[in-house]
């Protein structure tokens, strides 16, 4: 969905060589292309909502103690969700338009945890639990290295477009 709106907005404006700020969809033209990409971003946001909303309840319940309930109630699952749900309205109605720019910033700092920095890390740490039961070889210390290069490289780009993201935060606030 996302690779396919990026490439429904660079069709938009590569010809004009348009640039906007602010919001995209104020920026494009009315017509089926634009189209396309309204509905793929809103059918983005209706599929990635639950996979938010749904881990946060759970650990949420977990905290309040509703999961050690073997039979507590649906309603006290339900109200901890819709309460989540109320508040990140509540947030994104107080910010206003600085909320897209809040939601941009978590964003790129989640994904670049999770895509560069996360997997490193995880392998690091199983190859150091692992690095008992093997004797130590040129090709594995290479591996680790690369691990270890790669959670550099991974923490770098994290940082830099995290503050590149923030900065724009900043400014419009």
């Amino acid at each position: 969905g996302y690779i396919a709106m990026s490439n429904g907005i660079l069709v938009l404006f590569s010809p004009g060589g348009h640039i906007f700020e602010g919001d995209v969809l104020e920026a494009m033209p009315n017509t089926w292309i634009s189209t396309v990409v309204r509905l793929l971003m809103a059918f983005a946001v209706m599929v990635s909502a639950p996979l938010i909303v749904v881990p946060f309840g759970e650990l949420m319940e977990g905290k309040i103690g509703i999961d050690k309930a073997k039979y507590s109630p649906m309603f006290k699952r339900i109200a901890v969700r819709v309460t989540f749900c109320i508040i990140c309205t509540l947030v994104a109605e107080f910010f206003g338009s600085a909320f897209v720019h809040i939601v941009s910033f978590i964003g790129c700092f989640s994904v670049s945890i999770t895509s560069f920095v996360l997997p490193s890390l995880f392998i690091i740490q199983l190859s150091n639990q692992s690095k008992s039961d093997r004797k130590g070889g040129l090709g594995v210390d290479l591996v680790l290295l690369c691990d270890t290069l790669m959670l550099v490289v991974g923490v770098i780009a994290t940082v830099i477009t995290s503050t590149l993201t923030f900065r724009e935060l900043m400014a419009t606030t």
